[in-house]
């Protein structure tokens, strides 16, 4: 190997050492939480409604849109939200919907959701759990 490719080498072996170091510097650490069931999770539909202190929790998409026409639907979309919710550890989430006109007569509902971690309420979310 040449005097000049071996320089070259170690210049992007260095380089390649000190930003992977920077980057794990400044990586901040992801909170993890016990997972909880689908009914030990809460549903709130006011920011005020939550207990403080609390995290927020990233909740998994589901792998399809969710469509509900009834009722039924409804109840089965919601525990589906639950699993996924309990799945990082959320306690609760928290849920808006903003309803619109879907243009022929029907209502189309669009939701967010926002999972909550409470500490105070982890005993209780596990409790549900066993029961």
């Amino acid at each position: 190997m040449s005097r000049f490719a071996s320089r070259l080498l170690v210049s992007a072996s260095l380089t390649f050492i000190a930003s992977s170091v920077a980057g794990a510097q400044t990586a901040q650490p992801v909170a993890t939480h016990p997972v909880v069931c689908a009914k030990g999770v809460r549903m709130f539909t006011e920011k005020s409604q939550i207990p403080v202190p609390y995290d927020t929790v990233r909740v998994p998409r589901s792998a399809v849109p969710v469509i509900v026409t009834n009722p039924q639907e409804l109840e089965a979309a919601e525990l589906a939200l639950r699993e996924r919710a309990g799945s990082v550890g959320a306690t609760g989430v928290l849920v808006t919907d903003e309803m619109s006109d879907d243009g022929s007569g029907g209502q189309r509902m669009r939701r967010s959701v926002t999972g909550v971690y409470v500490p105070a309420d982890a005993p209780r979310a596990q409790l549900a759990c066993k029961s």
